[in-house]
């Protein structure tokens, strides 16, 4: 019988921790940053446009590099059919399932809240109908399924907004001071997230936390070859956790 930590065993060969907030790292995405600058420039311009109503905290389960394994499967698992498609998508909620199970509670402690009353994912803008991430968290992966609500609605000019961080890009339904953990696949510029952030807490959300499956980056672009070779000084474990420098085990 297939287990979470069996599902998600292989990924272990090809995660990649993003790196902890310092020095030429973006202190909310963990991407690239100039030196003497805490955030990059998407991050940066999240803040000036969303003020506060950005999310509280921003945590990666991994990098996602352009053209390699991981990256690979988190297209494979929106557009691929049959088999295919549920292997994929099994494997990832087992990945987001273990993560969770270990890291969590350091997310809630780092937000200063006792835990995430809500799970609730970023909406498609293109139209797609029954996204597979909204499937995984409210269906497959366990220590999400009974906390999910669908809250999130994109606006009519949602599709027009482009990449853009607007408060205008979702609506949410309304919230008494829950605290909410807000999961999408994948981080770029990460205004979607953040602009799915904002709607929430203009919507009476406590605390946002956002996981995100993969920071993608693309090594062929400015100096992200070299942050991403000091990424991979670390060896993946499940047990590092993902707000401190140190290990759960």
């Amino acid at each position: 019988m297939a287990t979470v930590e069996g599902l998600s065993a292989r990924y272990a060969n090809f995660l990649v921790h993003p790196l902890l907030p310092g020095t030429g790292v973006c202190q909310v995405c963990r991407g690239p940053a100039k030196p003497g600058c805490p955030a990059c420039w998407q991050c940066h311009e999240a803040r000036r446009i969303l003020g506060s109503g950005v999310a509280d905290a921003v945590v990666p389960l991994s990098l996602s590099l352009k053209n390699e394994q991981y990256a690979n499967e988190l297209w494979r698992y929106k557009n691929t059919a049959g088999p295919q498609r549920q292997y994929f998508r099994m494997g990832l909620a087992a990945v987001l399932w273990r993560f969770l199970v270990l890291h969590e509670g350091c997310l809630a402690a780092h937000c200063a809240v006792p835990g995430f009353d809500v799970v609730t994912t970023v909406p498609s803008t293109s139209g797609r109908e029954g996204h597979p991430l909204r499937t995984m968290v409210a269906e497959m992966v366990g220590v999400t399924r009974d906390r999910h609500r669908d809250l999130l609605t994109p606006t009519p000019d949602a599709a027009t907004l482009a990449r853009a961080a607007s408060a205008s890009r979702y609506t949410s339904s309304v919230l008494w001071g829950e605290s909410v953990l807000l999961i999408d696949d994948t981080w770029t510029t990460g205004h979607h997230v953040q602009s799915a952030a904002a709607a929430l807490k203009a919507s009476g959300a406590g605390s946002v936390a956002a996981v995100v499956l993969g920071r993608h980056l693309n090594t062929t672009y400015g100096d992200t070859a070299t942050h991403v070779e000091r990424a991979r000084l670390r060896r993946f474990s499940w047990d590092a956790c993902a707000v401190r420098p140190w290990s759960h085990a």
